[in-house]
């Protein structure tokens, strides 16, 4: 199957602008669109371009697709789609019939359905499934990106490190001092962030950082359960925990009522996230919000703009998380309530 870059290489322009070409926009010369529009022919791709502007689709891939977090997500990114006269096609990894399913065959499915941009939703990709997404010529954005690579891709986060930052720091001022950090999946950029907003507010405020304090590698209620009764039997255990999601922060209390400690008397707790799930627990949550809906809203924005015009940026969008403070934080025990 030709693509966009195949297209670009024949004719000698960068993918930018025969992009622009076979979008139809006016800004390129004559001279330029008739080279590539005669490459494109050559080369069999014109058909493809045309089936896709008849899709005038997005394709959104999750993970996961029943946590809050990931239908706040496709409630923003559904808006976006329909106020831009876009179709939103939604699909989810099956993890348990194909354990990866980012296929070469699979992008080349993509693009022949006619859909030309991409939104994955903390989806694992390697630098060949990026490349492989390149050479099929859909445009890509990730949402929360889970893992490393060495290509540059454009990326919709919010802005993690200040929100771990903020959350522990509240905790330290209500007088705090031994402070759990449930954490997230290791290979997840967001949750290394809020491990690293975290160990900077206790580094601010001279405290030591104690590895015992961190445990959890998933953001689920009922891992997040083992791994803060794990915490609480400590010796010398937290008198509060950071969770850096809201599904974490349930697990952590449960895992307080049923040592039969209340919350926020014997135990502070904070979340990440701000879903449903927060105002909805036992105990209101105090908690991290991050404007879920909003990003789902750029990453379709993002990717349908990279579309028309792939090198239109490149950079990452980080947008602002702010705590809000519930039921499930108070001073440490003996102290005043400031």
């Amino acid at each position: 199957m030709t693509t966009l870059r195949a297209v670009a290489e024949d004719a000698g322009v960068s993918m930018s602008t025969a992009s622009k070409v076979l979008n139809g926009r006016p800004d390129v010369s004559p001279k330029t669109s008739e080279k590539v529009l005669r490459s494109a022919a050559n080369l069999g791709y014109h058909a493809r371009h045309r089936a896709r502007q008849r899709a005038n689709s997005v394709l959104i891939l999750f993970d996961d697709l029943i946590s809050p977090y990931s239908l706040s997500v496709l409630s923003g990114a559904t808006e976006a789609a329909m106020r831009l006269g876009q179709s939103l096609v939604i699909e989810r990894m099956l993890t348990d019939e194909q354990p990866r399913g980012l296929t070469k065959r699979w992008f080349d499915s993509v693009a022949a359905r006619g859909i030309g941009a991409l939104v994955t939703v903390t989806t694992p990709m390697t630098d060949l499934e990026l490349q492989w997404c390149a050479d099929a010529g859909i445009a890509l954005v990730v949402v929360d990106p889970i893992g490393t690579t060495t290509r540059s891709v454009v990326t919709v986060a919010a802005t993690n490190w200040a929100g771990g930052r903020e959350a522990t720091q509240h905790l330290l001022d209500l007088g705090h001092r031994r402070i759990g950090f449930l954490n997230g999946p290791p290979t997840s950029q967001p949750a290394r962030e809020r491990l690293h907003g975290y160990t900077s507010a206790l580094t601010d405020a001279g405290i030591d950082f104690d590895p015992a304090l961190v445990l959890g590698d998933v953001y689920a209620v009922e891992p997040s359960l083992h791994a803060a009764h794990a915490m609480l039997a400590l010796p010398d255990p937290p008198t509060a925990i950071f969770a850096s999601s809201d599904a974490s922060a349930l697990g952590t209390l449960r895992a307080a009522m049923e040592r039969g400690m209340t919350v926020p008397g014997d135990l502070s707790v904070v979340g990440f996230d701000d879903t449903l799930m927060a105002r909805w627990a036992p105990i209101p949550l105090t908690t991290v919000y991050q404007p879920l809906v909003e990003m789902g809203k750029v990453a379709v924005e993002r990717v349908l703009t990279l579309a028309d015009d792939p090198d239109a940026f490149s950079h990452p969008f980080q947008l602002e998380t702010h705590l809000i403070v519930r039921k499930t934080t108070g001073p440490l025990a003996g102290q005043p309530d400031s």
